[in-house]
């Protein structure tokens, strides 16, 4: 009974270092000084199914390495695609495009975000777009808030539809044994939904904080902002690759990590600065989410988890549409206890516990994808993109009030998260 205790405060402190970050820590040192707490704890087989791996025990329903390969080989195509110029030639292009007139920015902005995190993921897009958008607000003599604010929420709600695009869909989508086609199939309305109401309430929430019209960009040829088209070119074939190959990966059962490690070694072998790129891989990053799984691991060695399933299945039965709504708010909220990635990790095998039937089953993981996403987007510090989007800012000298947040948050992702849902009830429902 004390070790249980002693886990859940470990559970505690782990994330008041993440959150409050005192001492001048950052997530990733509290993450890894929880993780080194709990090692205490667990024994061997428990640190190895963390990780991952089978063991005489048990066989983990995360396939861990496999979440943690594809974040870094993600990361090795996205940040060449940036270094070579290609995401700020569309941000500047889309500023082109408007013509001077702010409100198509907003929507030029809000679309180029969607399609750049779509097909890579929200992570990568916040780290890439983040000081873009600040540069071009500034060039433009533009408040940056309508454009901050709408630019990060899209991100976190476009990452839902693809199975790459956020490293919870990936957790989920391997316990659940979900395929990458499925996957996009079943989350493209509901991700639809969701960019489309967001979008309504922020032209609404800012009408009066957008001007009508900026200094259009005109002096500013946007083919030299690509430092090697033909490296562009490689990077976005070996994008297209991924993309596609991860659905023959699905369908052929091989994991996902073996499509993004050919797309990894193309890129290495077309660059040839094998440091240079593996340099730029955010290493702090991958050491936090290691971390964390370990964290989490701890969590249900003490039975935590067990409890929440008892409490969970006693609200929503066996009833798919219930367990939608229900699941999807309270992850999305959840999120912004204890952060979107430990989140997912402690909730997926309470979900698949949960499940006794096929649509109990899509029920439980695609309202678990809504509300790891969503829930991003309440605080941030729901999730690992917020604590990115944020630091980045603060580099370019633009920052926003914790409380002005989670005022915008509480306000626009409720009623966002609602119409995920009713899509996704519906689908469940017809199909």
């Amino acid at each position: 009974m004390i070790s249980e205790i002693l886990i859940v405060l470990i559970f505690l402190l782990t994330f008041f270092l993440i959150m409050v970050r005192p001492w001048r820590f950052n997530e990733t040192t509290g993450a890894l000084l929880g993780a080194l707490l709990m090692l205490v704890f667990l024994q061997p087989h428990h640190i190895l199914e963390a990780l991952g791996f089978a063991t005489p025990f048990a066989t983990p329903q995360v396939t861990t390495w496999n979440v943690v390969i594809i974040l870094i080989e993600l990361m090795v195509i996205s940040t060449f695609l940036d270094d070579y110029g290609f995401f700020e030639w569309c941000a500047v292009k889309a500023m082109q495009m408007a013509k001077g007139d702010a409100w198509k920015l907003f929507t030029y902005t809000y679309v180029v975000t969607c399609l750049i995190t779509a097909f890579t993921s929200n992570d990568i897009a916040i780290l890439t777009l983040t000081p873009i958008i600040l540069k071009f607000c500034r060039r433009a003599n533009l408040n940056s808030k309508p454009f901050m604010y709408a630019f990060f929420f899209a991100a976190n709600i476009a990452s839902m539809f693809l199975l790459i695009g956020n490293l919870t869909n990936i957790m989920i989508a391997d316990a659940f044994h979900l395929g990458y086609v499925d996957f996009a199939a079943y989350m493209f309305l509901p991700t639809m939904a969701a960019l489309v109401v967001n979008y309504v309430i922020f032209r609404y929430m800012f009408r009066n904080s957008i001007t009508a019209r900026y200094q259009p960009l005109e002096h500013v040829n946007s083919k030299d902002l690509i430092k090697s088209m033909p490296m562009v070119a490689v990077g976005l074939v070996v994008l297209a690759f991924v993309l596609i190959g991860c659905g023959f990966a699905s369908a052929i059962a091989i994991p996902l990590s073996a499509i993004t490690t050919i797309g990894m070694i193309a890129i290495y072998l077309a660059e040839r600065k094998p440091m240079l790129r593996t340099k730029r891989i955010s290493w702090r990053v991958v050491v936090f989410v290691i971390s964390l799984f370990i964290v989490v691991k701890g969590l249900e060695v003490s039975g935590v988890n067990a409890l929440a399933g008892s409490a969970i299945l006693s609200i929503v039965g066996q009833n798919p549409i219930v367990a939608t709504f229900f699941m999807s708010m309270m992850s999305a909220f959840l999120c912004n206890v204890v952060n979107n990635i430990p989140m997912t990790a402690m909730m997926v095998p309470v979900s698949l516990g949960i499940a006794h039937t096929q649509d109990m089953a899509l029920a439980m993981a695609y309202s678990l994808v809504i509300g790891s996403n969503l829930g991003a987007n309440i605080t941030i510090t729901g999730a690992l993109a917020g604590i990115l989007w944020i630091e980045c800012a603060r580099v370019e000298k633009w920052t926003t009030g914790i409380t002005e947040f989670i005022k915008t948050g509480l306000t626009v992702t409720p009623l966002v998260i609602l119409a995920s849902a009713a899509v996704l009830a519906l689908e469940i429902t017809l199909f």
